[in-house]
């Protein structure tokens, strides 16, 4: 049966499947890692402020549905995803779009082309709107829904489709130019707040005596 995720469950998931592709040499993420990573303000929708306790209660769910699992062998405890158990298909392509659509809610195809760059590689919109169609008729789905306007939402935490239209209608073949311009620079934003963050790690690294 498809696992029914609330808000913070699916915050958790979709960093860690984002975080094992874009800072693979700091994943599995120590619980501070993780909890930044929930919390960033570029990048989510809706913004969160999780504190410890709700993170904690978070994972433990996580993890208690075989989603998630702490990794031992380290000095801080380390936590990693198990998307594969969600049986949606375990392709770099979709684990990407699942993410992604986890951490920023309905997006069109075009948007997730562009925010999904850096950790899976789609040469066309149309080739997005062609997995994203398989996973709405997984067998072990529905995994995810066709909304209005051309966007898409996951259905990982059980929600109904806002504006549903018909599974037949056509994709739209782009987004408008400053939705891709505007997606570009979102996933630029990203990509120097993880450099920075893996930076401030190394620095925080005690050194060998």
């Amino acid at each position: 049966m498809k696992p029914e995720l609330d808000a913070v469950e699916a915050r958790i998931l979709g960093c860690l499947i984002e975080k094992s592709y874009l800072t693979p040499d700091l994943y599995p993420l120590t619980f501070n890692a993780l909890r930044a990573a929930c919390n960033q303000k570029t990048s989510r929708e809706p913004v969160m402020e999780l504190d410890d306790d709700t993170l904690h209660r978070g994972l433990e769910r996580l993890a208690r549905k075989g989603l998630a699992a702490q990794r031992h062998g380290s000095r801080a405890p380390k936590f990693a995803h198990h998307a594969e158990h969600l049986d949606a298909g375990d392709s770099t392509e979709t684990f990407s779009l699942l993410a992604v659509l986890l951490l920023r809610g309905p997006q069109t195809a075009a948007e997730l082309r562009v925010r999904t760059d850096r950790m899976a590689h789609f040469a066309t919109n149309e080739n997005v709107e062609n997995l994203l169609q398989k996973l709405a008729e997984h067998p072990q789905g529905p995994f995810v829904a066709r909304l209005s306007r051309g966007r898409w939402q996951h259905l990982l935490s059980g929600d109904a489709p806002v504006e549903p239209v018909a599974a037949a209608a056509p994709a739209r073949a782009a987004a408008p130019p400053d939705d891709d311009r505007l997606a570009k620079l979102e996933a630029r934003v990203a990509s120097l707040e993880t450099q920075l963050r893996e930076l401030q790690d190394r620095l925080a690294r005690p050194t060998a005596s």
